[in-house]
């Protein structure tokens, strides 16, 4: 078991019975004199010898003593992450970033560990189900932390188990529903996913990739059951195209026609497809591949799911999500224009353009964290802007790469290195710091109309990050104070990054109070 569970397990005791007490439970245990630490790991034997003796000595069950437990371990672990939480996420937002947050940062730190696996799946704004599975069966443990999360946030939560591997299930499910006051619910504005999440009242447009021109399609007049690969393939036979690697998909799915390939990125792929009932054109995203693990296939769904939920003019709006043969896919809107790449490309953009579209990208991307999401993947080529440069939406989120089991960490990192956080590119899962870095790096190519980081060494990026200094002459007209801004959201240091929305966003204010004076 991880040392930082045994850790608190201590300072429970330490606080509420005192340190004597602890160490007549370290003497009982047959464990004494034994030095914890939050960065060990402990066999499981030595562990619940301690929680025997605690029973023991404390005259208490060991479910109850486990939930107690828990209850006072939710705050704790909130304290051990609370660097990589956003100060908008509450409960259910932090449960549903427990397994890339904290999880993968403990197997990062000590690759032994074998943390239980706790998921979120958000069915409203306000219920969850929670699936815990461990071998070591403490599910009143995790439904103890769940309930200190809440107390932490303040947030009533009702808990109900559904199902407990105790009594033979696979895994433990807890049913969470928050607890609303009237005039608060009132308010709360619910999605209902049923056989679709359509929303008939969605402006109609369609995604253009700048990046499709080499992998275009055509569908051709044919009858075939399943959409060609970028091979040429035959349908169903699958593909051994090393550079594109695409599984050959259905032409229809339900109510859409799938039309041809508009785009393909690290491990996904985009399709026109045509919705016959709303009469509109749409954008159909799969895995690349179907040789990817359950919990890749399920976290791709859970994240459109959630995107589905999200109604901003920033961000690309999801219609529809399901699965063909096991394989994950999302409908979304068909966004025309072009990418904020090409524009860059095109020439300068002018001071009063750029901090309008930073303001809009920042403002995307505060509504992606607010529903407890990290996009992963921001960069020019994620940003889709209009025909006249005066909209523009977040595109491609990065989460089935980043869940992808690689050997190459350069492989299994979405995006491009030169706008990925450098902590990311030492191993460490991305948190919502490290999107606010990526906005940095792409503000600084709007003003510069240059990358701040260009080369394909990973190691020589992270250097140019850690000593990051830009010419004078890159900032061409940008004020000092925008300058200041960008440069302090690409600290080297998340824990020093400027990440605070409302501050950066008063920021821009202020910049575009005196262009338009």
């Amino acid at each position: 078991m991880h040392g930082s569970i045994c850790c608190i397990v201590k300072k429970f005791v330490d606080t509420n019975y005192g340190s004597e007490t602890w160490d007549s439970i370290l003497q009982h245990a047959g464990h004494e004199g034994l030095v914890l630490s939050p960065i060990q790991t402990y066999p499981d034997e030595a562990v619940f010898a301690l929680l025997g003796a605690a029973c023991e000595l404390l005259q208490v069950e060991l479910d109850d003593l486990l939930r107690i437990l828990g209850r006072f371990a939710g705050p704790e672990l909130i304290g051990f992450a609370s660097n990589m939480l956003h100060p908008d996420w509450k409960t259910f937002e932090l449960l549903s970033n427990v397994e890339s947050l904290i999880h993968r940062t403990i197997r990062i730190q000590n690759p032994t560990a074998q943390p239980a696996n706790i998921q979120a799946f958000r069915l409203t704004e306000d219920e969850a189900q929670v699936i815990y599975s461990s071998r070591r069966g403490l599910c009143t443990l995790a439904h103890g932390i769940i309930e200190g999360i809440a107390d932490f946030y303040g947030e009533k939560i009702n808990i109900r188990e559904v199902t407990c591997a105790k009594q033979g299930h696979p895994f433990c499910t807890f049913e969470a529903k928050r607890e609303l006051e009237q005039s608060e619910n009132e308010e709360v504005d619910v999605v209902n996913f049923g056989a679709t999440a359509t929303a008939d009242d969605c402006d109609e447009t369609f995604v253009a990739s700048d990046d499709s021109a080499g992998s275009q399609v055509s569908s051709g007049s044919g009858s075939f059951d399943w959409f060609p690969s970028a091979s040429g393939s035959r349908p169903g036979s699958g593909t051994r195209d090393s550079k594109q690697n695409l599984i050959p998909f259905p032409k229809r799915l339900g109510r859409y026609e799938v039309n041809e390939i508009i785009g393909v990125g690290g491990m996904g792929v985009v399709y026109r497809g045509t919705d016959d009932i709303l009469n509109r054109v749409v954008a159909i995203k799969t895995l690349k591949s179907v040789n990817v693990g359950k919990d890749v296939s399920d976290a791709f769904i859970e994240e459109a799911r959630a995107m589905a939920r999200l109604s901003h003019e920033n961000v690309v709006r999801v219609y529809d999500v399901g699965k063909i043969s096991d394989r994950p896919y999302f409908v979304m809107e068909h966004l025309a224009g072009q990418s904020l790449s090409k524009r860059i490309r095109q020439g300068k953009v002018s001071l009063q353009l750029g901090t309008e579209l930073f303001k809009k990208i920042l403002n995307g991307v505060q509504a992606v964290h607010k529903i407890g999401l990290v996009h992963r993947d921001i960069k020019p080529d994620n940003i889709m802007l209009s025909l006249d440069s005066r909209k523009c939406h977040l595109l491609d989120f990065g989460l089935a790469d980043e869940l992808c089991q690689k050997r190459d960490l350069k492989e299994r990192l979405s995006g491009t290195p030169g706008f990925i956080a450098p902590e990311r590119l030492r191993g460490y899962p991305a948190d919502y710091r490290s999107d606010f870095f990526s906005l940095g790096c792409v503000a600084y190519e709007i003003f510069s109309g240059r990358r701040a980081f260009d080369s394909d060494s990973t190691k020589t990026i992270i250097s140019s990050m850690q000593r990051f200094e830009p010419k004078e002459s890159d900032w061409r007209d940008t004020p000092d104070s925008l300058r200041k801004l960008i440069t302090s959201m690409m600290h080297a240091d998340p824990a020093e990054r400027m990440t605070d929305y409302e501050a950066i966003d008063d920021r821009l204010d202020a910049v575009l109070s005196e262009l338009s004076r």
